[in-house]
């Protein structure tokens, strides 16, 4: 009976991760470029680890800014910040008073010659990656791929940090880079609250499993006590 206290609790903390995790899903269906994290039960006993990121792009919409961008292929553009690189799909950028090219968090955008500038009106992304301004190439944005994708960590601000060798990092083949576009969320909302509400039944299993086991040990303490 022990043994079976014990699974029951463990299986109420899988369905709660996984509770937690759909419910993290759900608070970023609006996040530009956001990567659903998805967990089986199996992966959700061993509590550590339990969860992955899906990364399969989410749907393009047309935003008409000459500035954002979105990438139709696999791929992540490499970001300067404070704390090293960072790695994010996020193509809502801007340009900051040095002109240069930026995320919406002020970190600059990588090119193949370090921050890209923008001194000019008139900005043509291609799909390349080339930006040219005012008629004139400046850069070339990074997109980068890697071997591994499991060891990107997600960090806030839709970035991802590399846990794993910088030979794991390569430079992303077939590239798609769309100007004027942005890369919405993987979500799929009406798929995560189904999740969600199955999560929470079998979350309430097991919590009956849990009152029902505790009910039947102080009955037979108490009955025990009765014995003569």
């Amino acid at each position: 009976m022990i043994s079976g206290f014990y699974k029951a609790v463990d299986a109420s903390l899988a369905q709660k991760l996984k509770f937690d995790i759909i419910s993290n899903n759900l608070a970023n269906i609006d996040s530009n470029a956001f990567k659903k994290d998805i967990i089986s039960f199996d992966k959700a006993l061993a509590i550590k680890n339990a969860s992955t990121t899906d990364f399969t792009p989410g749907p393009i919409r047309y935003t008409g800014n000459e500035l954002d961008v979105a990438l139709g292929a696999p791929g992540f553009f490499k970001i300067q910040t404070p704390r090293g690189i960072r790695y994010g799909r996020n193509g809502s950028f801007t340009r900051n008073m040095d002109s240069v090219l930026v995320t919406l968090n002020g970190d600059p955008v990588l090119g193949q010659n370090g921050p890209i500038k923008i001194n000019g009106a008139d900005v043509l992304i291609k799909s390349d990656g080339q930006v040219v301004v005012d008629g004139q190439p400046v850069d070339k944005i990074v997109v980068v791929d890697f071997k591994q994708p499991r060891l990107l960590k997600k960090e806030g601000g839709s970035y991802y940090m590399h846990q794993g060798e910088e030979q794991d990092i390569v430079t992303a083949e077939d590239i798609t880079v769309q100007q004027g576009y942005i890369e919405k969320s993987n979500v799929n909302p009406t798929e995560e609250m189904i999740k969600m509400i199955e999560a929470l039944r079998a979350f309430e299993s097991a919590q009956k499993v849990i009152q029902t086991i505790d009910e039947m040990n102080s009955k037979m303490v108490n009955d025990v006590g009765l014995l003569q």
